[in-house]
């Protein structure tokens, strides 16, 4: 894959011009989607110090992996590093691996992200502090548009699939999404263990209008958007990017369920 040059995602990012809350508020974000906080637990002489980031995309998603390092890099500096054959779809995958500057700032999230050993959860202060940058930042990691019941709905249906959230961090990110955005999400069952959120139909142009000025940055996640961005409006190389990116990004799909 051609590498992107980071330096046009860095100065993508400077145009967005972010304040303090909106660069926590996009941290938040990545840790509820595809990324998490870790720390040192002091054994084999490391001393226990701040936590830090880190997360993996695959090679198709790879300027996106680029556009949140320029976020990023605002708390700490970031390294990214390849993978061959240790990442997304077996072992001749390819895949990149983020990782930051241990921070403070990641120290005080990973005491509030990680109250109980093992588990991922949220609390009122994370998902208040959402803003539309962070909603954006949400979808693009965990989000896929679909239809619900294809047979009998043929509008498009907006899904964010946080299956690693419980049922009771799931109504607590939808009561939250509601009193800030006005957006009403459905708690869809996908499995006996699992759940996800699904977007009113009414609502999808609502969403659209608050995420679509972020993704449209990122070329190779347009895709995510559907039917809301016309390809004629975008540069060739913009929706070959699109589709590779769909190609490879199938574990997104939700578990569609009539409920």
């Amino acid at each position: 894959m051609k590498a992107i040059p980071s330096q046009s995602y860095k100065e993508g990012v400077e145009t967005m011009n972010l304040k303090k809350n909106e660069i926590k508020s996009a941290v938040i974000a990545m840790v509820m989607g595809d990324g998490c906080l870790s720390r040192s637990n002091g054994r084999k002489g490391y001393k226990v110090g701040n936590a830090f980031f880190q997360m993996t995309h695959c090679a198709a998603q790879y300027e996106y992996m680029l556009w949140k390092k320029g976020i990023l890099d605002k708390v700490s500096k970031c390294k990214i590093h390849k993978n061959d054959g240790n990442g997304f779809g077996g072992k001749n995958s390819k895949a990149y691996h983020l990782y930051s500057g241990a921070h403070p700032t990641y120290s005080a999230l990973y005491s509030r992200f990680y109250k109980y050993p093992g588990r991922k959860g949220v609390d009122e202060y994370l998902v208040k502090m959402i803003t539309p940058l962070g909603l954006a930042i949400l979808y693009m990691d965990d989000g896929c548009i679909g239809k619900a019941i294809p047979k009998y709905w043929t509008k498009e249906t907006f899904y964010l699939c946080l299956d690693g959230f419980d049922y009771a961090n799931l109504f607590l990110i939808k009561k939250s999404l509601k009193i800030k955005f006005d957006l009403d999400w459905n708690i869809n069952k996908t499995s006996v263990n699992y759940h996800q959120l699904r977007l009113l139909n009414n609502h999808n142009q609502k969403f659209v209008d608050i995420i679509k000025p972020y993704i449209l940055q990122i070329p190779c996640m347009t895709y995510k958007l559907g039917s809301y961005v016309n390809p004629s409006e975008l540069k060739d190389d913009i929706v070959r990017s699109s589709q590779r990116c769909e190609e490879v990004d199938r574990n997104d799909q939700p578990h569609l369920t009539s409920e």
